[in-house]
């Protein structure tokens, strides 16, 4: 191991707490040779004798893992690489090429607009993902929380005890660098990549803001420079459309005058005329009294008298009311003649004051389409700068959520260099003619005896299995890939049976001496009887 890495190793037994009586190491190989003997195959059977099985070994064994620093975050690596973690992240359009030719696009405003058109679609939402595989890498919130427990008990060392089977991890120290240097890398370029999002939309606010800033500044010196000239140009056209109205207000004058005075005469006829038709009509209705009466009193000859002067009163009546329709008729001629000269006279002298603003016109329109014109383009700049930019920000909330995964992928805990942590366990081999079976006993919190283990002890019940309480259920899945691994691979499975072997904490007359001590200071806590002991004592022996 080089410097520059730590090596740390944590206690295979933590005290509840509960516990406070001290925990040896004595005790811990006999509790592990108890729990082993409880799982060793003892022969038996009824119609066939099965064989019994032996202990091939009992060794103490490291698991490798690497802690790895990511910034704020420590990766946990699984250094048998049982584990893996795929980081998958959207795939998103070259944000450096983007701002290449907004730069050499944005010095005017012509190709600043065929610009943003041409790349209104390039943020578009991203399809496809990139898959990117951590070798080793354990992500499992449980996993993680349980090693934050074992690390708190680990101790820093220069390598384990010589009484220990170290597991070489197959993710070496280099390969551990180079995943550290991927995901580093990585992390960069997604955060380069954010940040060059973001540069990106404040490059496109700033740019359409300058222009259409410069935009606001033409359409105001078009209006000033337009405006000072249509000042000076419609004070002359006032005046001159002041003279037109007053002449041709002057004809208007002359013709009404005119048109009244016929119209005067007309009507003085037409009065003449009503006063006479009233006057028949009342002479009618007195005649036709007169008749009446002169019929009631038989006086013929007033009869004869009045009839005639009624029908010479309604021949008369008859040529006055012909008169007064003819009358009026003229009276209606007349005023529709009157109209239809004032209008004419209105429209010469509409079409003069239209030739005289001819020219004022033309600059307002000249004004006006200009405005236009900027107007147009302005709302056309924000709209696609708009379009571009809540485009930009879509892909900066993705990039921003891929980010997150990064604070997800490990232990809430800052470091400066790569840990190498062996975790122990220990590993039973048992033997049965040439056939060998495994189990493995992981990393646990030691109890206190109290009433309910007491209470098993008195209906016969085994007290040694509610010592040792497991501290990791997590941990079991990476044991049992690493059984399946024996299982697997014959050179692998020789590596680790030479080694324990070697390191059998039942290989000696002295290690079993030791174990038997920690039986009796088991039996003396009360969680072996004396038939137990006795019985483990013959086993040992």
């Amino acid at each position: 191991m080089q410097s520059d890495i730590i090596q740390l190793l944590v206690p295979y037994t933590v005290l509840s707490q509960k516990r406070r009586e001290p925990f040896t190491r004595e005790m811990e190989k006999a509790a592990i040779f108890c729990l082993a003997e409880r799982e060793r195959k003892k022969g038996g059977g009824i119609f066939s004798k099965q064989p019994v099985e032996e202990f091939a070994f009992i060794a103490k064994v490291c698991y490798p893992f690497w802690l790895v620093p990511l910034g704020e975050t420590t990766l946990l690596l699984d250094g048998l690489n049982f584990a893996s973690h795929t980081l998958t992240y959207k795939n998103i359009p070259d944000v450096e090429t983007f701002l290449k030719n907004f730069e050499r696009s944005s010095k005017t405003r012509e190709t600043y607009m065929a610009f943003l058109t041409e790349y209104l679609n390039y943020f578009r939402a991203p399809e496809s993902e990139i898959e990117n595989i951590v070798d080793g890498l354990i992500v499992n919130p449980e996993f993680l929380n349980e090693f934050e427990g074992y690390l708190s008990n680990a101790t820093q060392v220069d390598s384990p005890p010589s009484e220990m089977v170290v597991i070489s991890p197959t993710i070496d120290e280099e390969e551990v660098k180079t995943i550290k240097k991927e995901l580093q890398s990585l992390k960069n370029r997604l955060t380069e990549e954010t940040n060059l999002l973001y540069k990106s939309m404040k490059c496109l606010n700033a740019t359409t803001g300058d222009y259409i800033k410069a935009l606001r500044g033409e359409i105001r010196e078009i209006e000033e420079k337009l405006g000072a000239e249509l000042g000076k140009k419609e004070e002359t056209v006032r005046r001159k459309v002041e003279e037109v109205r007053e002449k041709y207000d002057a004809r208007i004058t002359k013709i009404s005058k005119d048109f009244e005075k016929q119209l005067y005469v007309l009507q003085q006829e037409k009065v003449k005329l009503e006063k006479k038709q009233k006057q028949l009509t009342d002479k009618i209705e007195h005649c036709e009294a007169e008749i009446k009466t002169a019929q009631i009193t038989k006086d013929d000859v007033g009869e004869e008298k009045w009839k005639q002067e009624l029908k010479k009163a309604k021949e008369q009546l008859a040529e006055v009311e012909s008169e007064l329709k003819e009358t009026e008729k003229k009276i209606k001629e007349k005023e529709s003649e009157k109209k239809i000269e004032v209008f004419n006279i209105k429209s010469e002298c509409d079409a003069e004051i239209s030739e005289i603003e001819k020219d004022l016109m033309e600059i307002e329109a000249s004004r006006d389409a200009k405005i236009q014109i900027y107007k147009k383009e302005m709302e056309k700049l924000e709209e696609l700068t708009s379009e571009i930019i809540n485009k930009i920000d879509a892909l900066v909330r993705l990039r921003e959520a891929s980010m997150v995964q990064f604070e997800k992928l490990g232990l809430k805990q800052k470091r400066r260099k790569c840990v190498r942590v062996h975790v122990p366990f220990y590993l039973a081999c048992f033997r049965m003619r040439s056939e060998k079976r495994y189990a493995y006993f992981p990393p646990v919190e030691v109890n206190s005896i109290d009433a309910s283990v007491k209470l098993k002890g008195v209906f016969g019940k085994t007290k040694i299995a509610q010592l040792l309480r497991p501290r990791s259920k997590a941990f079991n899945t990476l044991l049992n890939k690493l059984m399946i691994l024996m299982e697997k691979n014959a050179v692998f499975r020789r590596g680790i049976d030479e080694a324990g072997a070697k390191l059998n904490v039942l290989r000696t007359k002295a290690l079993r001496e030791k174990i038997k001590e920690g039986l009796e200071q088991l039996r003396d806590e009360g969680w072996l009887s004396e038939r137990e002991l006795k019985t483990l004592r013959k086993e040992l022996a």
